[in-house]
């Protein structure tokens, strides 16, 4: 299986529920074809450098996963058909430089969410204590 990296912009006019469902059809088809997500990252709303279908922002979404190379022609065929998606680039990650340091963010990210995790809750519980 190939590492690979998935920016999309998405309709900026959508609701948060419809941007999900869209990045979950997505996300769906990668799974079905024996692939795995390793990261997803929304960047939120942004001016875009040029309009596009007559927008001048989109809702970018970043999706790091690993798939055979069969599953790309199934995710480009999926963007070109779905409405709110204006753009989007999928990039084999090669170099073991790349993939090395994709897998480094993820956990990272791993590693700060339980570090949060941690610190929220000994907080809670000494609220809890002195009232």
């Amino acid at each position: 299986m190939n590492y690979y990296e998935k920016v999309m912009i998405i309709d900026p006019n959508l609701d948060d529920s419809a941007a999900r469902d869209t990045v979950s059809k997505i996300k769906d088809v990668i799974t079905k074809n024996s692939g795995e997500i390793l990261k997803e990252d929304n960047w939120g709303r942004r001016k875009l450098a040029y309009e596009l279908n007559k927008h001048q922002k989109g809702n970018y979404i970043l999706l790091l996963f690993k798939a055979p190379s069969a599953t790309i022609l199934e995710i480009e065929k999926m963007c070109k058909v779905l409405d709110p998606i204006i753009k989007f680039m999928i990039v084999k990650l090669t170099k073991k430089k790349q993939i090395e340091a994709a897998l480094a963010t993820q956990a990272q990210a791993a590693k700060s969410n339980v570090k949060e995790a941690v610190k929220t809750e000994p907080a809670k519980e000494d609220k809890a204590d002195v009232q």
